[in-house]
């Protein structure tokens, strides 16, 4: 009599190099958004200059980056999180953190797009507010994958 096979259950976890894009999309995406607030509100304007020069440049880079993530997060999207989703593995943290690459991505449309200079104000803060939570919700999301792993769970 022979014991029933088992499958071994498959990982979930990115590749070396899905988790190096992931890091470097989110590190350029939290750099360039930061060198653009940096030029927007603190580094003094150029003589006859309405914005810094910086401040277009930030938004290139910007923009190439977030085409990049979102690149990433569809790279990601089959073999980690429908199959993180469907085996019900971190939740909170994953759902987290896609809910805010969503958020960032509709803010970052309504920054392009929407007219309203006070209605796109309150874009801008609810963006940049989710910006800068991004990173803290990825590593929320690595530590706690992490720890699981460790504990064989």
């Amino acid at each position: 009599m022979h014991e029933p096979h088992h499958r071994p259950r498959k990982a979930v976890r990115p590749g070396r190099r899905q988790r190096h894009a992931v890091y470097a999309g989110t590190g350029l995406l939290l750099l360039s958004g930061l060198l653009w607030l940096l030029a927007h509100y603190a580094l003094p304007l150029p003589e006859d200059a309405a914005r810094h020069p910086l401040e277009a440049w930030a938004m290139r880079v910007h923009g190439a980056a977030t085409l990049f993530g979102m690149a990433v997060l569809g790279g990601l999207w089959g073999p980690h999180v429908l199959r993180a989703w469907a085996g019900a593995r971190h939740r909170l943290s994953g759902g987290s953190l896609l809910g805010l690459w969503f958020g960032l991505a509709l803010s970052g449309y309504g920054l392009y797009y929407v007219a309203d200079e006070g209605f796109r104000a309150t874009i801008s803060g609810l963006h940049v507010e989710a910006g800068s939570g991004l990173p803290v919700t990825l590593a929320i999301h690595i530590l706690t994958a992490v720890s699981s792993r460790r504990r064989g769970a």
